[in-house]
């Protein structure tokens, strides 16, 4: 049987022809290519996440554009194009060392502590939990930057950039995520005993709870189909 690579996520199919759409970013036909069984067996063996090219093998970290010489004064074109090579190294950089799967451990384990520490004090009317879950979900609200900018590096960099409907969905559910938490953040400071029983507009807070808590499972589901390509 023939092996087909999809050129957006590295994903491999076996048969006689490619997919009608990858099964894991939901790239199109077109985005594959035939390959020999050595090579297969190569992506299929590293199908982690690192960033790979174009031919296979081994990923090696982009390296810095060469830097011309510095001109005479601050802020010139030798300064700016020497910030640019060392943020483009630091982002492949960031693709090569997983920084998105690190990071985006923060808020996949807090929220569902968030949820159910809300959920627990609506019921018992617990002050403690109410507000330890208002800083866990702080702690949230300042790890997303980190989490969108190193989804968003890795993208780019691994997978092209591509908009498919997998990874829109994916990037809409780290949106829906950060604006969720930081509303809830917001709304539990200026008025903490919205959770308790009889509050205007309890229900409300406990919906955008699990709004926010859904959205953490699509794009935590997502990122699995990325990383385990099932």
């Amino acid at each position: 049987m023939k092996k087909w690579r999809c050129t957006v996520c590295n994903y491999i199919h076996t048969g006689d022809s490619p997919p009608e759409k990858c099964p894991v970013c939901g790239a199109d036909k077109s985005k594959f290519v035939e390959i020999s069984p050595e090579e297969a067996k190569q992506y299929e063996e590293k199908q982690s996440s690192k960033a790979k090219p174009e031919g296979g093998g081994k990923a090696k970290p982009e390296e810095p554009a060469a830097t011309p010489p510095p001109s005479s004064g601050p802020g010139g074109a030798g300064a700016s194009k020497s910030a640019s090579g060392l943020r483009d190294f630091i982002d492949a950089q960031l693709v090569v060392h997983h920084a998105h799967p690190i990071t985006v451990h923060v808020p996949n384990g807090v929220l569902p502590i968030v949820v159910l520490f809300m959920f627990i004090a609506a019921v018992f009317g617990t002050e403690a939990l109410a507000w330890a879950a208002f800083y866990f979900a702080f702690m949230v609200v300042l790890s997303m930057p980190v989490v969108m900018y190193t989804g968003y590096n890795e993208w780019q960099r691994k997978y092209k950039g591509a908009r498919t409907t997998m990874f829109m969905a994916k990037i809409a559910a780290a949106v829906v995520v950060a604006i969720s938490a930081f509303l809830i953040v917001i709304w539990f400071f200026i008025n903490p005993d919205v959770i308790y029983s009889g509050a205007a507009r309890r229900g409300s807070f406990l919906i955008l709870n699990l709004i926010m808590f859904g959205a953490t499972g699509v794009a935590g589901f997502i990122g699995g189909k990325f990383v385990f390509k099932d």
